[in-house]
């Protein structure tokens, strides 16, 4: 898989979370540039809207995919 420029997209996480280590491993395999938001730091770092799981990938204010969904919307998106 080449190169992805998706800087648009945001993958939100969170602390202690499996899911998100796996993911965010994957991505980085793949060179693929995202966005990544700890929403448990303070501040303003939260998604759009309340997500029931992490991680949770966002394009603008859509949800795309959540958990281990992220890693096979980015291979489709390349297939």
């Amino acid at each position: 898989m080449g190169k992805v420029k998706v800087m648009d997209y945001r993958i939100y996480i969170g602390e202690g979370c499996h899911d998100c280590d796996k993911v965010l491993a994957w991505v980085k395999s793949k060179n693929i540039e995202v966005t990544i938001i700890d929403a448990d730091q303070p501040g303003d770092h939260k998604p759009p809207f309340a997500v029931f799981a992490r991680p949770a990938l966002f394009r603008g204010d859509d949800l795309l995919a959540y958990g281990s969904d992220i890693v096979d919307y980015f291979q489709r998106m390349n297939a």
